[in-house]
């Protein structure tokens, strides 16, 4: 994704074990990856719901996509 012409961009990668292909459709919905991986990775569910309203508020888009080293890269994109 190219950045916002006059905004910013951030990409965050992490080398973890990633998501699996239908886990991108629900990601950044409030507790649906907390469901799916609970008994694996633990606690947590809010934190990507939060970094998308927090982001779509301010006019940006986020997306996430896998990430070459095995992870998940999240890109923001922000206006100016």
């Amino acid at each position: 994704m190219a950045p916002v012409p006059g905004g910013g961009a951030v990409e965050v990668r992490d080398g973890g074990p990633g998501l699996a292909p239908d886990d991108y459709a629900v990601v950044f919905e409030r507790g649906a990856l907390h469901e799916r991986y609970r008994e694996r990775r633990g606690s947590g569910g809010v934190g990507l719901a939060l970094a998308h309203g927090l982001v779509v508020r301010m006019g940006g888009v986020i997306r996430a996509a896998p990430a070459a080293e095995g992870g998940v890269r999240f890109t923001v994109l922000l206006p100016r």
